[in-house]
């Protein structure tokens, strides 16, 4: 099967006599007989199909039947340079053929072509619910205060209150409207105030926030993770809280450790000592350290400093000040560094080899570690157990200070409001997420005006493993008061970077006696897993619903009038039309599934349709022939099945659309989905 668009003898003839411009393609004399080539187009040759005469006079010829007076066609053959895709108006089949003409005007009868090229798709779906993104919030006092419904006065959420943000939420944006969304900055804590959370441990060990809680020691067995180590010991935390074991060990970052011995308290905090008691330490599942995340570190400025001192704790924190590095007599040596506007200094702790380059002495230094208590007369020495320390430029500076300065939030999440409470969004196939106060610290910007040149680096550091295909949306804060989404693509060869609004399409043209032609045996194949496929929703009767079908990135079409109960509605999603006029044996398959049926008819809740007067606008006004689907789904699971192929022979020489009508009652509500969207000649394979 092959569907023809024809060059005119006085078009060709004056293609063969323009050639201005030579390219890789271009073989001249060098086609002989049925010669085969393979093109990929390049940037220049989308501007060089934009700039053919053919192809202007076809598009001139296309907005003859329009009726408004604009020229659409000619408009976006124009824009095809910048572009860079076909789509609906410009399609390959319709302009590729001038374009290969061009390059070999002396290709002989048979020759074929397979070229690959750009063909638009648009962006996620799900990317449109942020048009209604309302902003951002950055939680007070009084909004911590809601969350902790008066028990407690600290200005941070815990895993015990981050469920209350819905409350929050409401108090604040009281005028909120189904389907907004807003980001919201607030600071977090893994632990809870005044001794942690609810768990108790069942294999005999403690809690550390119960171990910490008395001042006066104790012997106890606790387990924890590693976070991190230094020469004399290292730093274990569990689900409520940190604890310095002052022993050397061979453990590692990320694992797994069972610690029995008596605690003492130093500098300000608890801790295991070495010496004067019986420490016992067990690796209990080794850790993998690439994979352990540290978390946002709280930055401190002087005040911070002052404040440590006269109430130290364990915190992950970044600090900027002078290096001191020196050497007593017995060998010993001491990393200070100097805070402007405090005598408050930070200490350095047991640095290992090799972790501090010592040509920074004297400089001044970006740190971050964990503060891990407060010695020396009056605490003046901050003892961080260090794990990055570089020289600190003018932005590392200002990016600390900007830090310290956010008002305490540590976190950024995108919720929505579903009409009753507000629900971290979520969506099929992609994570979606907003960008956190740490990034606009390390960029050394309250705004991200430029996403393309800090947004791919700052998602490799937040997923460093990604999978090939995973796609993360991000919402910024693009300008002062202007929020932004964007959604990124992580490639295994080329990493992060902005999903492409195109995918990659092949199709094989010919020289014939009639001229080129493209030999089109795919009308559709469509994924649809996060593009709609040029398919259009119609909603029939939605009744207290506010949609039915929806595009997704992990199943494709989906259709459900289930929410907090069954609902009674119908509505269609229709194809984009399709054209066989000169089709031979068209056929149709797909890929679909369907639960919660509960044993009813399938064809009293899903139908196929094909219409051929159907005008765009009104289903009901068009006439329906539904198709007879056979597949293996029986309405009680997600597994998707591919339909046996559905003959459209009947519809040849006809422009169609194909129709998927849902309907369901206030008993029966069932979800139904469908992908793998495919129109082609019987027995073609879609490339």
């Amino acid at each position: 099967m092959k569907k023809i668009y024809l060059l005119s003898a006085v078009a060709l003839m004056g293609l063969a006599s323009c050639n201005d411009f030579d390219d890789q393609f271009h073989l001249g004399n060098q086609i002989g007989d049925k010669k085969e080539a393979t093109i990929e187009l390049t940037d220049a040759d989308y501007a060089s199909i934009s700039n053919l005469a053919t192809n202007k006079a076809l598009a001139a010829e296309l907005d003859k039947s329009i009726t408004d007076g604009t020229t659409p066609y000619t408009d976006a053959l124009k824009a095809l340079k910048d572009t860079k895709s076909f789509g609906t108006l410009i399609t390959a089949d319709q302009f590729l053929p001038a374009f290969i003409q061009d390059k070999y005007p002396e290709a002989d009868l048979g020759s074929k072509f397979k070229v690959t090229y750009n063909e638009y798709c648009g962006k996620s779906e799900y990317l449109k619910d942020f048009n209604s993104l309302i902003g951002e919030v950055t939680l007070s006092a009084d909004d911590y205060n809601t969350a902790w419904e008066g028990n407690s006065t600290a200005t941070y959420l815990t895993p015990a209150t981050i469920g209350k943000m819905s409350a929050v939420l409401d108090e604040r944006l009281p005028d909120a409207e189904e389907g907004n969304t807003v980001v919201v900055n607030y600071a977090y804590s893994d632990f809870e105030p005044a001794g942690g959370g609810t768990e108790t441990p069942s294999d005999g060990t403690t809690k550390i926030a119960d171990v910490i809680a008395n001042t006066d020691g104790g012997e106890y067995a606790v387990k924890g993770i590693v976070c991190a180590t230094y020469r004399t010991g290292f730093l274990l935390k569990d689900n409520t809280g940190y604890i310095l074991v002052y022993k050397s060990s061979n453990v590692n970052i990320g694992d797994e450790v069972k610690v029995t011995g008596t605690t003492t308290k130093y500098g300000g905090l608890m801790q295991f000592p070495a010496k004067n008691t019986e420490l016992t330490i067990e690796v209990t599942k080794a850790g993998k350290e690439p994979n352990f995340k540290h978390p946002t570190p709280k930055a401190l400025a002087a005040a911070d400093f002052e404040a440590y001192s006269l109430n130290p704790y364990v915190a992950y924190v970044t600090y900027q000040g002078k290096l001191s590095i020196t050497t007593n007599s017995k060998g010993n040596k001491y990393y200070n560094v100097t805070i402007s506007g405090t005598e408050k200094q930070g200490s350095l702790a047991n640095v290992p080899d090799g972790l501090v380059d010592e040509s920074l002495s004297g400089k001044d230094i970006v740190v971050y570690g964990y503060a891990i208590g407060a010695t020396g007369t009056d605490g003046k020495y901050l003892n961080t157990m260090v794990t990055s320390v570089a020289e600190a430029s003018s932005a590392a500076k200002r990016n600390v200070m900007r830090a310290a300065a956010n008002g305490g939030a540590n976190k950024a999440a995108v919720y929505k409001y579903d009409g009753s409470k507000w629900k971290i969004y979520s969506t099929d196939g992609a994570k979606v997420i907003a960008a956190q106060p740490e990034w606009y610290s390390l960029i050394g910007s309250n705004t991200i005006s430029k996403p393309a040149n800090y947004v791919p680096t700052l998602l490799q550091r937040e997923y460093p493993f990604a999978a090939d295909g995973q796609k993360v949306a991000v919402a910024y804060r693009k300008a002062a008061s202007t929020m932004a989404v964007a959604e990124y693509t992580y490639s295994a060869t080329d990493g992060w970077a902005a999903s492409k609004e195109y995918k990659k399409e092949t199709t094989t043209f010919s020289k014939t006696e009639n001229g080129i032609e493209a030999r089109i045996s795919v009308y559709i194949n469509e994924s649809l897993l996060g593009n709609e496929g040029g398919f259009k929703i119609y909603n029939v009767d939605l009744g207290a619903l506010s949609y039915v079908w929806q595009n997704t990135t992990g199943y494709g079409w989906k259709a459900s009038a289930h929410t907090d109960k069954n609902y009674a509605s119908e509505s269609w999603v229709v194809s984009p039309a399709i054209n066989f006029k000169k089709a031979e044996k068209p056929e149709l398959v797909f890929d679909e599934a369907m639960n919660f049926l509960s044993g009813n008819n399938r064809e009293d809740f899903i139908s196929v349709r094909v219409s051929t007067d159907f005008d765009g606008e009104n289903v009901a006004a068009a006439t329906w022939e539904t198709l007879n689907v056979k597949s293996g789904v029986d309405g009680s699971s997600w597994t998707f099945y591919t339909i046996e192929p559905i003959s459209l022979a009947q519809y040849v020489g006809k422009n169609i659309h194909i129709a998927f009508v849902y309907k369901s009652t206030e008993k029966i509500a069932p979800t139904y989905e469908f992908k793998n969207f495919i129109v082609r000649e019987e027995g073609a394979t879609a490339e």
